[in-house]
């Protein structure tokens, strides 16, 4: 009987949140390599389509995050996502021309990608209900598992795409998105994984109709210039590899996977500090570090330097992409779903000003300027967490 053989949701969605990092891992290394080198596009043309694909998924994400606390199946929506990205990335790797890459990354993908959201979205929920003393703490382990197959799926398609083609990543892809779809669907068959939508809470004391509390809205401003220079860094780094430094595809591979390695142990230290520093110290000192870091790559001479250097960025980036996720779904209490749509908002942001900034920059393909350009907006962004949240990093330290 099912009651005496429960499903084990928290291996399932481990699963799910690995296979959504999957997705992530084989194809953003060798997305722009896709477009550029294989494809043709120009980088203009390039950064055009991912800006417009932005918009696209800025609506989906308004849409996701009205309907997410309203819907009575949360699932639902994960298995959507995850049925939109296995067709999507299907196209690319099936057809290969340039108006599948196009109809796939500006009208397909930006449904597909909210899978990465929603999981946490439901994970969240999940265990608000069933475990909530816990359900931070499960966030977290879910976040370091996404990170887990950035360290051991780059190295294995890097080969792949190397010995066979670049195209293959997003079979890759693909098949994550499938497996992911499978588990919720699976997960459907069971009413105790069904979680109803919370009430929603009402506006924190101070708050004006409709606004977030300025320190709040500051934060998040700041948390989306460093996701832009972030997003620099990953259109970047790939083709500075395989054109300045003379890598191959082999060696993206290795210096994503070696990237996410070095994050691990440093998220663990990040989770540890936590209880002694305030998120917004955090958030503020590692948007500072991970400039540094983009500069002194920007001046690599080799591959060797640029995985060396790795060890700066696995301290900066396990900060800034573990912290951020509690300090925007804390932004407004009992709303996961609209919380959830901040999430998308802030990497659609991101992506849409990164990718029509990569455009202009990289007109000329001086991929060292882009770096530069974006260990600026790093620093830019710590300084914008700094501006509108010294008192509250005061009251941490008193």
């Amino acid at each position: 009987m099912r009651d005496s053989i429960p499903m084990p949701v928290t291996a399932m969605l481990g699963a799910s949140m690995f296979c959504s990092g999957v997705t992530f891992a084989s194809t953003a290394p060798y997305a722009a390599i896709v477009g550029i080198e294989a494809l043709g596009l120009s980088s203009a043309q390039y950064g055009l389509l991912i800006a417009i694909g932005s918009v696209v998924g800025a609506l989906v994400s308004v849409a996701l995050g009205y309907a997410s606390d309203r819907l009575h199946d949360r699932r639902v929506l994960v298995l959507l996502a995850a049925v939109a990205g296995m067709v999507g990335y299907g196209l690319i790797y099936a057809v290969r021309t340039q108006l599948a890459f196009i109809v796939a990354m500006g009208a397909i993908m930006p449904l597909g990608l909210a899978m990465f959201s929603q999981n946490f979205a439901y994970a969240r929920v999940y265990y608000n209900a069933k475990n909530p003393e816990r359900s931070q703490f499960m966030v977290s382990a879910m976040r370091t598992v996404f990170t887990v197959a950035w360290v051991v799926v780059p190295p294995i398609v890097g080969a792949i795409a190397a010995q066979f083609s670049v195209f293959d990543v997003y079979l890759v892809a693909a098949l994550a998105y499938a497996v992911c779809g499978l588990i919720f669907a699976i997960m459907m068959t069971d009413p105790g994984t069904h979680i109803a939508s919370a009430p929603i809470a009402k506006r924190e004391p101070g708050a004006k109709r409709g606004l977030l509390p300025v320190p709040i809205l500051t934060g998040l401003a700041g948390i989306l210039v460093i996701n832009i220079a972030m997003r620099l860094v990953t259109l970047a780094m790939p083709l500075t590899i395989v054109t300045r430094l003379g890598g191959t595809l082999a060696d993206v591979g290795l210096y994503a996977g070696f990237a996410a390695a070095m994050e691990i142990p440093f998220m663990i230290m990040w989770g540890y500090l936590l209880a002694r520093m305030s998120r917004e110290a955090i958030i503020v000192g590692n948007a500072l570090l991970l400039g540094l870091y983009i500069y002194l790559v920007s001046q690599a001479g080799s591959v060797l330097e640029v995985f060396w250097l790795q060890i700066l960025n696995g301290i900066a980036t396990a900060a800034l992409m573990s912290i951020p996720i509690s300090y925007i779904q804390d932004a407004i209490k009992g709303r996961v779903g609209l919380s959830t749509s901040l999430m998308d908002a802030v990497a659609i942001g991101a992506t849409l000003v990164g990718a029509t900034a990569f455009g202009v920059l990289s007109a000329g393909e001086d991929y060292q300027l882009v770096l530069q350009v974006a260990a600026a907006i790093a620093a830019a962004g710590g300084l914008i967490m700094l501006t509108g949240n010294v008192g509250r990093m005061r009251a941490r330290l008193a």
